[in-house]
């Protein structure tokens, strides 16, 4: 109920408070508890056919919890959470408010500059991570890694949780240039997850997807509130969210009647055709929602609510239900007022306009570690001594029926696609920019979805201005990506006030995004589109962004482009070239020519389709055909064996430890394939019967054992690809499942998957059967290669490779004529501070750490040889179609990277070389390897040596799952030189180079290293110096 006080002329809305609570002192993990004894094999949480019932979710946050008090966690204490979008990211926020803490959420899509910020501004000491993999480039003391934490099969007894106690903090845009935090307690939290309940009223057994970003306060109705009532929540993945179709698929797939968004996202569903089943509640909040919006909404049949409320009075402080042809006026949520006063704290006259300011149960305690802000925002209440209320700095009035209108700001904050963005932090972050002087940002085009940001710089000098593509650069190292303005226009002078401030309504208009010019300067394309792809790409982009022509290696968003655009280009393609181009697609390539390689390279090596056939086809795959042909001539050569460790936190469960390894063999037919000689010696893959896997535990140590098992050859032809022990040691808390894979079975990617499926079966979860097999992966392979397509790949390779001569490193001993493919390792290390160095040059060149690498290795290959055309092997995932996310085998292939060095270039040129080589060859990797081998004349297998190149470079990232021990490597070497880099937690590498013993020496090798380190420090402190006298 609404209350009506007429106060001077006034009214104050103030609800009814006399409809109790969940109880006193009831939290929200509270409700989740009592919820999950009442249903423990009830769905609670789902996403990528990953799920969990209400006990496991129960057992997963419990062993979170147990984790962080383990490491000393204390009432109250911050403890950063860094999760992608999945299943884990529930237990892990959940676990955190068990254990007593307060959850500080970050996005792990979001720079580390950013992030960094947040975990030094909160004192968080811990971090948690899906994996070892997640967030790195994050400074923290201390790292819990899901994968390490082990579930409480019994029950636990959680910290006393204080209705007064922290729940977490949020960290939104700062004026001052620094974000700020804002405290939210239990009893704030729980008062609005009871609001909801009420209204706008959900059904107990909601389905609910959760589609904002965890570091936007509105992701906490998403994850909480339907655990609370025994309802499901459906995490969608980072690519359902940002593509309208597969969030319309997801919408259907999982039977929501209900989801909440901000209204570019709902705009964006009903561009991309989304037809909502009869009776569908679409909760809309985050920034304005346009009349027109609801308009549409209400005539596709919806239930519309529009949501209010800042992050500083928990989520959402006021609701309303729209009804055609009515404004927006908004009731306050339960335990919440909601009042227009002056400057003075006292009330305007009725329908006169005012700040609003909001007080009750949902008032944050304040800004963490900001006690001046705080008192600014946070004043007394005049009425009620003892409580506070929030100035919102929004401007409304109170209309006669009770209820608040909001009509717009009293301040400079802008909103844009629900993101509060204050313009002093973009300001803040562009002035550390070397090349300017000075900056402002303006909002331009509305408050609301269709807003656009608009930065202002005055250069250090006027003769040499910073580019928007080199500001933009600078934004994205450290702040996310709504913080980045569409526009960069450069001024001789900011408009000032006569008393010398800023005057931000003085910055000009600017004009809209017509060309080129609009980003770079350039007044016409500098190239045209060519091809008939591109062509027909660049009329759709160009007819959709208003303009006469686009060029095709410009930025679509430099150009003017947005999400509702991107979506209307994306069903253009589709509709005119018969494609499936998806959402993120434009995002990731974000120019013509980059879409139109995309769709290219689909038409090339197509979609594989149907139901898995692994049993039904016995033909080898190209790569399969390659490792068998080497095992037949080497069958005691151990190059091809590869480990997987599995770390489970002990006591180990046996039983379901051989119910996990049973699954993963039941889900993968190629990891019980034999390949047996047929009458005339040509190998025939037998898939053999799934069996129950029995595993006895061992003690010893893993890396002797898995070494052991390393140096061990497979019989192709007599048993399946695989061999699994399980191994414990003396005083160790983890038992290790120890996998030696053969490559015919599994690439770099596949061996992820293994350990990600084991583990997630280990812990009780449901692991969906793929897609697709291998065979049909196999099938569609041979089917493209054999198409039209196929010759356009050749071409660019013949091209490519024309002359190119093998990298003949100075070796210790003549090349023999037959290989051994034994080999030896050395490892280095490259330090983080270096590492950060050359991540700067190549943001420069819009190129990636792991380019910077290849073009530093290429660099040392051409001082160690006196030549200046280096070529080398690189690996390509081969798994950019749909469907091949969860496939288990060999996709990965390999390509091969040609660079001029020529000419006294400097690092920075030749990163540039480096890069544009790599796209190219990405683009054209979509054939077998052998068939480039076979397109190309070469005289290097007649030398025993690979046909193509002798040096391999492989850039691995973060292992996802550390074993826990240095890996062993096999004593064995595919090339006369590989460099493998894994990058480290703390921002540095760690590298290997794998060489033939027949041809060095190890002190040849370990030389080789050194340089290599002090090449990449060289470069990144000088970039610009010739790389080769």
């Amino acid at each position: 109920m609404i209350g009506i006080h007429d106060s001077a002329k006034s009214l104050v809305a103030v609800p009814d408070s006399a409809r109790p609570g969940p109880g006193a002192g009831t939290t929200v993990p509270d409700l989740i508890r009592a919820v999950a004894h009442r249903l423990p094999d009830a769905v609670a949480v789902e996403s990528a056919g990953n799920r969990l019932t209400y006990g496991q979710l129960l057992a997963e946050a419990s062993g979170v919890a147990e984790a962080l008090r383990h490491a000393g966690v204390g009432p109250g204490e911050p403890v950063a959470v860094a999760i992608p979008r999945g299943v884990d990211l529930v237990p892990a926020l959940l676990g955190v408010q068990l254990a007593g803490a307060a959850y500080v959420p970050l996005d792990p899509e979001h720079p580390a500059d950013r992030l960094n910020h947040v975990i030094a501004d909160s004192g968080a000491r811990i971090l948690l991570t899906a994996d070892a993999a997640g967030a790195p480039g994050l400074r923290v003391p201390t790292r819990i890694q899901l994968t390490d934490v082990a579930v409480c099969r019994s029950p636990v007894h959680p910290a006393p949780l204080h209705p007064d106690a922290t729940a977490y903090v949020i960290y939104t845009s700062g004026s001052t240039g620094r974000p700020k935090g804002v405290v939210v307690t239990h009893g704030a939290f729980a008062n609005f997850i009871e609001s909801m309940r009420e209204r706008p009223g959900l059904p107990d057994a909601v389905v609910l997807p959760a589609v904002s970003t965890v570091s936007f306060d509105i992701a906490g109705l998403e994850l909480f509130l339907p655990l609370t009532t025994g309802g499901r929540v459906v995490v969608a993945r980072h690519g359902e969210t940002s593509d309208p179709r597969r969030l319309a698929a997801l919408l259907a797939d999982t039977g929501a009647r209900v989801m909440q968004a901000t209204p570019i996202t709902w705009r964006l569903l009903l561009e991309a055709g989304w037809s909502p089943p009869p009776g569908f509640t679409v909760l809309c909040g985050g920034e304005r929602l346009p009349a027109e919006l609801a308009e549409r909404l209400l005539g596709e049949g919806v239930v519309l609510w529009d949501l209010y409320g800042p992050t500083e009075t928990t989520v959402w402080s006021a609701v309303t239900r729209h009804e055609r042809g009515t404004p927006a006026r908004f009731h306050p949520v339960r335990r919440t007022s909601l009042r227009v006063l002056d400057a003075g704290l006292r009330p305007v006259p009725l329908a006169e306009e005012g700040e609003l300011y909001i007080g009750g149960a949902g008032v944050a305690t304040g800004y963490l570690g900001r006690p001046a802000l705080t008192a600014t925002r946070f004043v007394a209440d005049p009425d009620d001594a003892g409580a506070r209320l929030y100035r919102t700095g929004d401007i409304a009035r109170q209309h006669p029926d009770g209820r608040i209108e909001i009509l717009g700001r009293s301040d400079d904050q802008i909103k844009i696609r629900g993101f509060r963005i204050e313009p002093g932090e973009v300001e803040h972050l562009l002035a550390g920019h070397p090349g300017v002087a000075e900056a402002a940002v303006r909002a331009f085009g509305g408050n609301d979805e269709n807003a656009r940001l608009v930065a202002y710089v005055r250069p250090v000098d006027p003769a040499d201005p910073p580019d928007a593509r080199h500001l933009r650069q600078h934004l994205a190292r450290c702040a996310p990506a709504y913080l980045v303005p569409a526009q960069f226009v450069v001024l001789d002078e900011l408009p000032r006030t006569p008393n010398g401030k800023l005057n931000r309504s003085a910055l000009p208009r600017p004009a809209e995004p017509t060309g080129p010019a609009a980003t770079t300067g350039r007044t016409s394309p500098d190239e045209p589109a060519r091809g008939t792809t591109e062509q027909r790409i660049a009329a759709i982009v160009a007819e959709v962004l208003q303009r006469p022509e686009v060029d095709p290696h410009e930025d679509f968003f430099a150009l003017g482009g947005d999400s509702l655009r991107a979506v209307q280009i994306v069903l253009r393609l589709n509709e005119e070239l018969q494609t499936e181009v998806p959402i993120n697609a434009l995002f990731e390539a974000r120019t013509v020519y980059g879409i139109a390689a995309l769709l290219d390279g689909d038409r090339t090596a197509g979609t594989p389709a149907g139901a898995p056939r692994d049993a039904g086809d016995a033909r080898l795959s190209a790569a399969q055909w390659r490792l068998w042909l080497h095992q037949l001539a080497a069958p005691d050569s151990t190059v091809d064996n590869t480990p997987v460790v599995v770390r489970l936190p002990g006591p180990v469960d046996s039983t379901a430890l051989e119910r996990a390894v049973t699954g993963l063999l039941e889900r993968h037919a190629i990891l019980r394939t034999r390949y047996e000689p047929d009458p005339s010696g040509l190998p025939v893959p037998v898939v053999q019967p799934a069996s129950p896997q029995r595993l006895a535990v061992e003690d010893g140590d893993p890396a002797a054992i898995l070494a052991e098992e390393l140096d061990r050859p497979f019989d192709l032809a007599a048993a399946p690809p695989v061999r699994v022990r399980l191994v414990s040691r003396p005083a160790d808390e983890y038992a290790y499942l120890l996998m030696v894979v053969h490559r015919i079975a599994a690439d770099d990617r596949s061996r992820e998957l293994i350990a990600d499926q084991v583990r997630a079966a280990y812990r009780g979860r449901t692991v969906p059967a793929p897609l697709l097999g291998y065979a049909d992966v196999a099938r569609s392979q041979r089917e493209h290669s054999a198409g039209p397509a196929a010759r356009r790949h050749l071409d660019f390779w013949r091209a490519t490779l024309s002359g190119a001569a093998a990298v003949e490193l100075p070796a210790d001993r003549p090349r023999p004529e037959v290989r051994d493919w034994r080999g030896g390792r050395v490892r280095f290390d490259v330090p983080a501070a270096v590492v950060r160095a050359l991540d700067d040059v190549a943001a420069d060149r819009d190129a990636t750490r792991g380019t910077a690498l290849l073009a530093g290795l290429s660099a040392l290959l051409a001082r160690r040889t006196g030549g200046t055309d280096v070529t080398v092997g690189v690996p390509v995932a081969g798994r950019d179609r749909p469907g091949l996310e969860h496939v288990v085998g060999m996709l990965e292939e390999t390509a091969v990277i040609r660079v001029d060095i020529a000419g006294g270039i400097g690092f920075r040129d030749l990163l540039g070389r480096v890069r544009a080589a790599t796209v190219a060859a990405a683009e054209h990797a979509v054939l077998p390897f052998e068939d480039i081998v076979g397109a190309v004349p070469t005289t290097a297998q007649a030398e025993g040596r690979n046909p193509l190149f002798d040096v391999f470079f492989a850039d691995h990232g973060i292992p996802a799952h550390p074993a826990g021990f240095p890996l062993p490597h096999p004593p064995a070497s595919r090339y006369d030189l590989s460099c493998d880099l894994t990058a480290r937690a703390d921002g540095g590498v760690d590298g290997g180079l794998v060489y033939a013993t027949q041809l060095f020496d190890e002190t040849t090798v370990a030389r080789l290293a050194g340089d290599y380190v002090a090449l990449l420090a060289e470069v990144a402190a000088n970039p610009d110096a010739p790389v080769v006298s």
